[in-house]
């Protein structure tokens, strides 16, 4: 077809098994626990794609303004509908609220999609009912709820004044009691729950890093009027940025109440080792997740690519496990939906509804990363380890090496896994997979 990639992996040793290949065309033969995707739509009959994919998890939205009513009724109509899509298809539906209802938050706060509350209390008693109704506790459930919700979230990107996706226009104080209002009602609803703080934006961690000392790199956006955001390190060194990382980031970050730290991670891969490390730092230890991931991201002058698609999925997922990240979900399942330009290429779904390189990469990490996988950095790539102590060495361009089985992915071609006997057709490879595990999770 037309623009879509294919993928090689070539095999030095090949057995019979693998005589015809692996085609990353098929769905993946699992659903891989430690690979997601936030935002796949409203439409459930396209909800299958994620599970085509490998991916075990869906982030999704919970709208006050959607579900709630002013005279304090509710309308589960359309999140039941999403929900019971995704868990048809063996989905494990993450929620994160949002306060936009007009008619119960304050005015001058509507610029931001959590909104400031005129009652906490009413705040906490639409987060209750919402969790009520998927807490599998036989008590007022949504009719033909398959398994319990567990994750459940709130203040997303809530550093930024004027961020129309989460956002907080009100003050840091406030903001903390929202969050601990939120916590405390999704606890008291289902004490089995997790609580997870709303996602630090990659473009405020990347200056908050520079304003603590911890880099010296120019940070950058592009919006869809054509402007473009850009922080000097003298600019993200400033006074009024100081205040912003101690008196916002940091203080929610040390004095909230959550149990799981999010990061949100684009732009330069070569950034996440300081990104998640800080988060970790600021966040007391806690365990972390990335809600948001993807790539490539064009604010610094990157180009899309077929092959740029297909590595980054590859690279940005394992560098988040390999930093102990719990999981990585992908940003968007196609490119109608709105964004930033910086990640208007980043879905895996183009607008005609095909497939980008993004989706065969999936398929192959999803045969790799069972249960209880663990990832490591070695160098020029990862290592990936079982329970049973077997391994998989993933290795960027140009590491195919010496060793008894060999298979590599080829620019040239990325929907295919084929066996070859050529060590050659490796030399120059994107990506060459090694270890006594290759065998095994290329025949799944």
């Amino acid at each position: 077809m037309t623009g879509r990639l294919c993928a090689m992996i070539m095999v030095a040793m090949a057995s019979p098994a693998l005589a015809e290949g692996v085609d990353l065309t098929a769905p993946a033969p699992a659903q891989s626990p430690m690979l997601g995707l936030a935002f796949p739509g409203n439409k459930p009959e396209f909800y299958g794609l994620l599970a085509d994919a490998g991916m075990s998890w869906a982030r999704i939205s919970a709208s006050w303004q959607a579900i709630g009513k002013p005279d304090g009724s509710f309308d589960f109509t359309e999140i039941d509908r999403r929900i019971a899509g995704l868990q048809a298809n063996g989905l494990i539906p993450f929620v994160t609220f949002e306060s936009d209802a007009d008619w119960a938050t304050d005015p001058a706060t509507h610029r931001v999609k959590n909104a400031a509350p005129l009652d906490l209390g009413a705040w906490q008693r639409f987060v209750t009912t919402v969790v009520e109704r998927y807490d599998g506790d036989g008590q007022g459930d949504m009719p033909g709820l398959r398994a319990p919700l567990r994750y459940w979230q709130a203040a997303n990107e809530y550093v930024s004044d004027t961020n129309a996706s989460g956002g907080w226009a009100a003050g840091n104080a406030a903001l903390l009691a929202y969050i601990n209002a939120a916590h405390d009602a999704v606890k008291s609803a289902d004490p089995k729950a997790t609580f997870v703080l709303g996602g630090t934006a990659a473009f405020v961690m990347d200056v908050a890093l520079v304003n603590q000392g911890h880099a010296d790199w120019t940070v950058r956006q592009f919006w869809n009027d054509g402007s473009e955001l850009v922080y000097s390190p003298k600019t993200s060194k400033s006074d009024r940025v100081t205040a912003m990382v101690e008196g916002r980031l940091k203080f929610v970050l040390s004095q909230a109440r959550y149990d799981v730290a999010d990061i949100h991670l684009y732009g330069p891969e070569e950034r996440d080792p300081k990104r998640i490390e800080a988060l970790k730092a600021w966040s007391g230890g806690r365990p972390v997740v990335s809600t948001e991931c993807g790539g490539p991201n064009l604010d610094y002058g990157a180009e899309y690519s077929p092959k740029a698609h297909f590595m980054v999925v590859i690279s940005r997922n394992l560098n988040v496990f390999a930093q102990g990240g719990q999981a990585c979900l992908w940003f968007g399942l196609g490119e109608e939906m709105q964004t930033t330009v910086g990640n208007a290429r980043v879905p895996l779904y183009d607008l005609q509804r095909q497939p980008k390189p993004g989706v065969y990469a999936y398929r192959l990490l999803a045969r790799m990363l069972p249960k209880g996988a663990r990832v490591s950095l070695i160098e020029n790539g990862w290592q990936i380890t079982i329970a049973d102590g077997r391994s998989l060495q993933l290795l960027r361009k140009g590491g195919a090496g010496a060793g008894a089985i060999s298979h590599c992915v080829l620019e040239k071609a990325l929907d295919r896994v084929l066996p070859a006997t050529d060590y050659e057709s490796c030399a120059n490879a994107m990506l060459v997979l090694k270890g006594d595990l290759v065998r095994n999770a290329l025949t799944k």
